[in-house]
């Protein structure tokens, strides 16, 4: 009895294991547009270029913004336009969401760092082949301090 309960105990502990290993980091794309000055600027245009080989794969759309403790808004709107491999466009507003009412930040928050995250679509890409996406700050201020860093990520 005791040996099937070690045998047992092994096996489950190798499954946890297998398990374990399995769960990883499960971006297909994950790259970051660094602002200058930590201030986003109206005429910066973050721009990432996605290669799609896949085109039935449903996948998550996710920006990321990093912020300043010092960041004086409860939110952030930007454009994200897209172009596809056959040339269409297409161009949202997005608001990201970055303090609750009270004033505490959504985000996850380290030292002076806010870093939030925003799912803003999920669905799979139409067509493969290359697409651009490019993402501009939507405000009327002509440039946005304590912005480090926008993200796109794509899962």
């Amino acid at each position: 009895m005791k040996k099937a309960v070690k045998l047992f105990s092994l096996i489950t502990g190798f499954a946890m294991l297998a398990l374990l290993q399995s769960c990883g980091d499960t971006a297909f794309y994950d790259q970051v547009h660094s602002f200058d000055d930590k201030s986003w600027d109206k005429i910066d245009t973050a721009v990432f270029e996605v290669d799609v080989q896949d085109s039935l794969t449903n996948r998550d759309f996710i920006l990321s913004l990093r912020t300043s403790t010092e960041y004086l808004y409860s939110d952030l709107w930007v454009y994200i336009m897209v172009t596809a491999p056959d040339g269409t466009t297409s161009k949202a507003a997005q608001k990201i969401p970055l303090a609750r009412p009270d004033g505490s930040w959504i985000g996850r928050v380290s030292g002076t760092l806010v870093e939030s995250r925003l799912r803003f679509d999920s669905k799979p890409f139409p067509i493969k082949g290359p697409y651009v996406f490019m993402i501009t700050n939507a405000t009327q201020e002509e440039s946005i301090p304590n912005v480090m860093d926008i993200g796109l990520r794509i899962e």
